[in-house]
């Protein structure tokens, strides 16, 4: 495959959580008493929401986005002959919102993609542990940085009626603002690596 073609692909990485995190903006305006702190993103997206056809267009979106950056940092790994494991991560969000716009909130198997979770964490820690390459470092660190971002969503577990009522979107976001650093730092790091490789 072209540099060009692995370059424009891995530029997705930075397009995601830009359209992701506009939808989310854009969809709690359209939603009156709506708490970015109290309320969940899916319920943005929920049958009969206002925002619900936008969360469905923008959730198809970011899906299908993740499947050209998941090539093309197939691509530079392979070039770059880096472990292939961490990149399960990427398949986990893929099939994660893919689920989610297709199974809205209020639809009995939306909340059954639950497991699917445990892939996209796995991502970002396996990319700490296997990528230990000279001129990974800053993504190492901002991979488990993410890792430990998204843990954040163990605060659910905490058995407090004041969390669960209150918080409930805000421990959330911890999950999206962790993929969101995950994302950037595969695109920013990956398109560095290319960039290197050139050169040479």
């Amino acid at each position: 495959m072209k540099q060009s073609i692995t370059r424009f692909f891995l530029f997705q990485g930075l397009l995601i959580p830009f359209i992701f995190w506009l939808s989310v903006i854009v969809a709690g305006m359209q939603n009156e008493n709506y708490s970015h702190v109290r309320d969940t993103i899916s319920a943005l997206g929920a049958i009969g929401a206002k925002s619900e056809n936008l969360m469905e267009i923008s959730t198809w979106l970011c899906s299908l986005l993740s499947i050209p950056f998941l090539i093309g940092l197939f691509n530079v790994c392979h070039q770059e002959k880096l472990k292939k494991a961490p990149l399960l991560g990427i398949v986990g969000f893929t099939v994660m919102l893919g689920w989610a716009a297709f199974y809205h909130s209020g639809n009995p198997m939306h909340s059954k993609s639950g497991p699917i979770l445990l892939l996209l964490l796995l991502g970002p820690l396996l990319a700490a542990i296997l990528w230990k390459r000279k001129g990974l470092k800053n993504l190492r660190i901002l991979s488990l940085i993410s890792f430990f971002i998204m843990l954040f969503i163990l605060i659910r577990a905490i058995p407090s009626e004041t969390i669960q009522m209150n918080y409930t979107g805000l421990i959330q976001r911890f999950v999206h603002f962790g993929w969101t650093v995950w994302f950037i730092a595969l695109s920013l790091g990956f398109l560095r690596l290319l960039n290197i490789s050139a050169k040479k």
